[in-house]
């Protein structure tokens, strides 16, 4: 008769190599994609059309979701050809409200909100992480509040709004939503709706692109604040956009409390780009040399070339792809500051390669 090895000396040993997490998340599967006991599953209840380029998606999660606050954001995981892929979205919906909602805008080079924008329809399942992120109402609600939102970044402060009115707030609201064009608004039917039943929000689209009368055009100014908002000088600010409009916004507000939540588009670069050349990389876990050009972040130069380190929003906020630089010089995307340090923590994906690195990846 023949016998089979046993290379298990002790119970425990054996009863590890099962994995009962993984087993019971398999057969869990089987009877319905959302049903886990280790990962928040996420089912697509509806996908709305907000414009041409952005949607809403409806989720209903499973029992291991938290929860969250208005204004933060969520992990949110899909799979592209194979390969597991996050990114960070602000949470569009209200606490109390019966389904999950993010809004999500297709980005130039966009790998995940344009996989989102074509693919993802109802029934489909995305995996969620923790809500976080502190760009959130205070407990005690200042008299005066002023929202400055830039594109996509209208999507945390849509959620906020939705939580003042829950709250019956009894002071003033002004939002300033910078667009390119009418057709590019999210959420009007909403924003509309709030003015119409409340009498603490004031709303003003200002159009970059292509104005539309009676309506403001250009970008944020010391002019269009003093224009729209009267009590400027009494409002606590919450600001929500691409990196030169909150650059702007830190300048003309300073002296205000303000709260921002940088949102840095894909290959967006600030400050003064490397003029030629390449520069080495040197990846010191994994014992490699990659030569990049130092005109976009290290994070999308290395995936170019095959390289996937741990990430997560892309924006700066998250901190899931921070590494160690241990020598070399680097431009922080999101203030234009160059780094001359030796050894410090950085964050890839807002950080653009000036000088020969050495990093801890």
């Amino acid at each position: 008769m023949k016998s089979f090895p046993f290379i298990y000396n002790e119970p425990r040993e054996f009863l590890s190599s099962l994995q009962p997490k993984e087993w019971a998340n398999f057969f869990l599967g089987e009877l319905n994609p959302r049903f886990s006991v280790t990962a928040t599953k996420a089912k697509v209840i509806e996908v709305i059309e907000e414009t041409s380029d952005a949607k809403t998606i409806v989720l209903k999660p499973n029992w291991l979701w938290k929860g969250f606050a208005s204004g933060q954001h969520v992990p949110v995981t899909v799979e592209i050809a194979g390969r597991r892929v996050t990114r960070f979205y602000s949470l569009s919906s209200h606490p109390n409200d019966k389904y999950l909602q993010i809004t999500v805008k297709r980005q130039k080079g966009g790998l995940v909100s344009n996989f989102i924008n074509q693919n993802i329809k109802k029934g489909d399942i995305l995996e969620l992480g923790e809500a976080s992120g502190d760009f959130v109402l205070t407990k005690e609600l200042p008299k005066d509040l002023l929202f400055l939102a830039g594109g996509s970044g209208i999507t945390p402060i849509h959620s906020i709004l939705r939580s003042l009115q829950t709250l019956n707030y009894t002071g003033k609201a002004t939002l300033l939503y910078f667009v390119r064009s009418y057709d590019d608004i999210i959420f009007k039917s909403s924003f509309d709706s709030m003015q119409k039943n409340s009498n603490w929000l004031t709303v003003h689209y200002v159009f970059s692109d292509i104005p539309k009368e009676g309506y403001a055009s250009g970008y944020l100014s010391k002019e269009i604040l003093e224009t729209y908002v009267p009590n400027l000088k009494s409002s606590s600010v919450y600001v929500c956009g691409p990196s030169p409009m909150q650059t702007k916004a830190l300048s003309l507000l300073e002296g205000l409390p303000v709260k921002s939540e940088l949102f840095l588009l894909p290959g967006q670069n600030v400050g003064k780009v490397k003029k030629e050349g390449t520069v080495d990389v040197f990846l010191t876990l994994s014992h490699k040399t990659i030569q990049v050009k130092g005109e976009r972040s290290i994070l999308e130069e290395l995936e170019e070339q095959g390289i996937y380190p741990q990430s997560g929003c892309r924006m700066g906020i998250c901190h899931t792809c921070v590494c160690k630089k241990q020598t070399g010089s680097i431009t922080d995307l999101s203030n234009g500051e160059t780094s001359q340090l030796g050894e410090e923590n950085i964050q890839i994906c807002v950080s653009r390669a000036e000088s020969n690195l050495e990093l801890e990846l």
